[in-house]
């Protein structure tokens, strides 16, 4: 499973909602995909105290880039 879709799962869960229930012809967690990438997106330049910055960016990078092909 990509990380996108680990974290757009996630949120769906979060808001109280079934990860597979029907939401316009698509599985519910498939709406949260726009916020699981602002949050990705949001920590890229947040690597936590004593974190390897360039690892971490590189790894936020990887998880925006992954393509979902549902």
């Amino acid at each position: 499973m990509k990380t996108i879709e680990r974290a757009a799962r996630a949120l769906c869960k979060f808001d109280g909602h079934a990860e597979n229930i029907r939401f316009e012809g698509a599985p519910m967690w498939q709406s949260y995909v726009p916020q699981a990438r602002a949050l990705l997106d949001a920590i890229r330049s947040a690597a936590p105290a004593g974190a390897d910055v360039a690892a971490w960016r590189m790894m936020i990078e990887a998880a925006l880039g992954e393509s979902l092909n549902v």
